[in-house]
Order: structure tokens, then sequence, then C-alpha cells
């Protein structure tokens, strides 16, 4: 499905590079006219969305604060594409290393290598569809659902409700209100792509240190051979390679820090007040299914993130292994104190933190499910 998508500069970021570069939030041609234009679109709709907050202070209504915290996850894509473009500096070294390791183990050709790097990429690209997918689905219900809600009540009065509450130079009623509604689903479609395209190349990248680790693993295990020489230099290289592969996770788990923490705390608030919304809904089918999707997608979206980044954990704890699965007897005192060094300097946990107190692993995300839950609680008792 993502072939034509694919870029052998790339060979695991290719869709999503095409994906932030459709939406001008990577930018391989920075003077061009149409890169200009997209980031031109970026800040109409960073405009857009913070008048919803300034909306909000001025003329406070529980209506637009609902909305506000009900589409959240949109928020934060705003968030997202901010703090990428911020650090677009350190994304683009973190990008280039992974394409530059990756292209130079497709050169090698190496059997080993290839198939644990033809079994991540096989299991991106899937991540990938499921969730590109997901989002088109969940982006067709909740960009419909207004329109399922509109209605006439028993004094004549119309309501039609929006998806987002921002300023436009249009009237809440027709036909004012569609050329409205026509403004907040380009814009959401926009920011939905800013959320994708982060969101599965983060994913992504995850799955690539996962990888790479246990191609660390296979290195280690292939340190030793007859000639002492060749041992010592695969010794070196092993140790060359991890200390790089260090190196680079350091510098992504600081570019997700701070927003997977936010997005944490948002994701914990917007579940509870989800769920809350599911419980009141009566005789309302359409919009039943279509909160339940949207809750659904939030829950995936977030084990999606937890689950590859504990995956990393696990694999960052056997890399060491593979020096004893190396034929270590054999040699020599010297390469087996070489391989002890090697040994223990590949014992590092690899851990992906969301803020300061959180690491981000399936224990982690549990914890968050039961604090909805708690949330949800506090809420209903208060109602």
């Amino acid at each position: 499905m993502l072939e034509f998508l694919e870029n052998p500069l790339y060979p695991s970021l290719g869709p999503h590079l095409k994906l932030l570069g459709l939406t001008g939030i990577w930018r391989p041609e920075p003077k061009s006219s149409l890169t200009r234009f997209k980031s031109f679109i970026f800040y109409v709709t960073i405009c857009y969305f913070l008048s919803q907050y300034v909306k909000c202070a001025i003329d406070f209504n529980k209506q637009s604060f609902e909305l506000i915290m009900h589409y959240a996850p949109f928020h934060i894509g705003i968030v997202k594409s901010c703090f990428f473009l911020k650090d677009y500096a350190k994304w683009n070294l973190l990008i280039d290393y992974l394409s530059l390791v990756e292209r130079k183990q497709i050169e090698e050709n190496k059997k080993e290598e290839r198939e644990i790097m033809k079994d991540y990429i096989t299991r991106n690209r899937r991540v990938t569809c499921f969730f590109w997918t997901l989002a088109f689905l969940s982006n067709f219900s909740i960009f419909s659902e207004p329109y399922q809600k509109n209605r006439t009540i028993e004094n004549g009065t119309s309501i039609y409700l929006n998806i987002f509450d921002g300023y436009t130079p249009f009237s809440r009623e027709p036909p004012g209100y569609y050329g409205s509604m026509a403004i907040q689903t380009i814009l959401g479609h926009v920011v939905s792509a800013y959320v994708v395209g982060w969101d599965t190349m983060v994913v992504c990248i995850m799955i690539y240190f996962a990888g790479q680790l246990k191609i660390s693993r296979l290195y280690a295990k292939q340190t030793i051979t007859n000639d002492l020489i060749q041992s010592h230099g695969n010794i070196e290289k092993c140790h060359k390679f991890y200390i790089e592969l260090i190196k680079h996770h350091k510098i992504f788990a600081s570019l997700i820090y701070s927003i997977m923490f936010i997005y944490l705390i948002v994701i914990s608030i917007n579940l509870g007040i989800c769920i809350i919304q599911i419980v009141e809904v009566q005789d309302d089918l359409a919009t039943l299914i279509s909160s339940c999707m949207f809750v659904v997608a939030c829950l995936i979206q977030l084990l999606l993130f937890y689950w590859f980044s504990n995956e990393v954990t696990l694999e960052s704890l056997n890399v060491c292994y593979g020096v004893y699965e190396s034929d270590w007897i054999s040699c020599n005192n010297k390469i087996k104190k070489e391989l002890y060094l090697l040994g223990l300097s590949t014992r590092k946990k690899l851990v992906f933190k969301a803020g300061p107190f959180n690491a981000m692993s399936l224990t982690t995300f549990v914890s968050i499910l039961r604090t909805s839950y708690s949330f949800y609680t506090l809420l209903n008792k208060t109602n």
C-alpha cells in the first residue's frame, strides 16, 4: 500500500517524511515557493486554533470549553508540529543518522542483518497502514458528527453544532454555517495530518531502535573469529555501533520528552470526559458509535507509543547476551577482557520518558487507564 511513498534514501521513514513534507513540517527544500505556501497554511492553522482559546477566555461558555476538551488531541497536534519545527536541526540530524545506518547495512547485504531489517521495516509499514486507516475512519466519524446532531427544537430554534469554535468570518447559521464548517474541516484535516505524521514517525523510530538493538546483539555474537586482529576489530566495531546508537537514542528521547508529558496529561483528562459523554448518550446510536470510536482511537494511539517504547527497553536488556553467545571460550585472555568490557558497556537499560515521573512502558499504560477511570468516577459523582 505504501510502496509509492517509499524513498531509498530513508528506508524506514520514507512514507512518514512524505506525509510530513506534504504538510510542510518536513522541509527538504526550505526556500521553494511550495514550502513557503505550506508554512503560510501552518501559521493560519495555528492562529485559528489559538483563537478558540481567546474566544473562550473573552466570552466563556460551557460549549466552547467542552469542544476544546473533547478535541484536545487535535490541539496537541499544533504542539507537536511547533516542537518539531523548534527542534528541526536535531530531528534532521537524527533522521540522517537513521537513514545512513540503514543504507550502509543494505550495501553490506549480510543475510542475518537483512532479515532483522526486513522484519522491523515490515512491522513499521503494518503499523503505519493500520494507524493511517484508523485516523481516516476516526476523522470521517468526527467531522460528520455535527451534521448528525444539528436539530430544530420545539420552539422552532435551530441548533447548529461545530467541531472547533475558533473565529471565522461567517455566521453560526446557514448559509454562513457551512462556510465555517468548511474551514473547520479543512484545518482539522491539516492538524490531523500533523498528528498522524508525527505519531507514526515517532512509533516507527522506536521500532527502528528495537531492530537496531537486535543487530547490536548480532554484532556482539559475531565478534570472535579465528583471526585475533579481526576479533579485536569486531569488538571495536560493535562497541562503536552501540555507543552511536545510545547517543542518538538520547537525542530522540529528549525530542519527545516534553511532548509526551503534555500528551499524557491531556489524554488522561480527555478519556475521562469522553467516557462520561458515552455514558450520558441516550437513544443516539450515531453519537454513541462516534464517541466510542474516538475513545478507541485515542487508546490505540497511546498504546502504540507505550508498547513499542516497552519493546525498546526489553531489547536493550538483551544486547549484552550477544557476548555470551559468541565463541568466547576459544579466545585468549586479552580478547576475553575486551569481551567482558563490551558486555558491561552494553548492559544499559534504555527507557523513554513522558515527563520526569513516567517511564513509557506497558505498566504505565495500565496506570493511565486507571487514572482516566478515576477521573471519570470523580466527574460522574460531581454531576
